[in-house]
């Protein structure tokens, strides 16, 4: 093989000089894809952890109300005799307070996401103080009461008014014995 000449040589040098520079350039930009995948996936796994965290913070907030249903369990009675013991509570505590019962709805059972449900809607007159001493007691979560609507109105002969409210009553359907045939 010939000697190089001073022009090849300074060629080979510049050529070498690119190669290196491209490889350098090549393996940068490989660098720097390799750093934003991994900064992604590092922001992705940040993201789901505190997702995962919030899940977590809510289970534990609803700790006080699981244990709270688990302490006072919902009743486990018919349809009928829910809307009775509804209708009868409702009534007992409108007389208890002084006020007048106009009228009275049951609404059709409901499914609810604990069980069924029942409702009444009645109207009332009455002093405005019976009114609210009727309101507190029929409202009452341990016996899975609610209140649904409350619409008052002003009577004509102050102070008394006007109810109008839709009460809910929650409970599990009392599972029925399967009746068999008698031998």
């Amino acid at each position: 093989m010939r000697p190089l000449a001073p022009s090849e040589k300074n060629l080979l040098l510049i050529l070498l000089g690119v190669v290196f520079i491209a490889l350098n350039m090549v393996g940068l930009h490989s660098f720097f894809q390799a750093k934003a995948n991994l900064q992604r996936t590092i922001q992705k796994a940040k993201t789901q952890l505190a997702s995962e965290l919030a899940w977590l913070t809510i289970a534990d907030g609803l700790q006080p109300a699981e244990q709270w249903i688990t302490s006072h369990p919902m009743q486990e009675i018919s349809t009928d005799d829910a809307s009775a013991e509804l209708l009868k509570v409702e009534r007992e505590e409108a007389e208890k307070a002084g006020l007048k019962v106009t009228e009275e709805n049951l609404l059709p059972a409901q499914d609810s996401s604990q069980g069924k449900s029942v409702s009444l809607e009645a109207k009332f007159s009455g002093p405005f103080e019976g009114m609210v001493r009727m309101l507190f007691a029929l409202q009452s979560p341990t016996a899975w009461r609610s209140i649904e609507k409350l619409v008052v109105k002003s009577d004509a002969q102050p102070p008394n008014v006007i109810v109008e409210l839709v009460l809910k009553q929650y409970f599990r359907p009392s599972s029925m014995p399967s009746k068999q045939p008698a031998p």
